[in-house]
């Protein structure tokens, strides 16, 4: 199966195609909305971008895993992930009927 990922390039080659403006300036806006968004989930923990979600850090507790080729088992260490909450605009919009 393959997967069609939107990748930076993409994004820079949009922004490029629809503003006009040159690969490396597009390139910087890019690179400070990540930037932008990392830094408020280190302070904060959360970034709601409005009509299009919510990006939150959780905290995994450790737990055992087990390789379900060797059935070996082994420990995941306590860790931080991002989880995202789409809003109710995207939502509306993912699940409207397209004839």
């Amino acid at each position: 199966m393959k997967r069609n990922n939107v990748t930076k390039k993409d994004l820079k080659n949009q922004i490029n195609y629809n503003f006009g403006i040159p690969d490396s300036l597009s390139e910087q806006i890019i690179n400070s909305i990540l930037d932008t968004i990392i830094d408020g989930l280190i302070r904060d923990n959360e970034v709601k971008i409005s009509k299009f979600g919510t990006l939150k850090i959780l905290n995994k507790k450790q737990r055992v895993g087990r390789n379900p080729k060797t059935k070996e088992e082994f420990n995941i260490n306590k860790r931080k992930v991002v989880t995202f909450y789409p809003s109710l605009y995207i939502k509306n919009i993912l699940n409207e009927k397209k004839e």
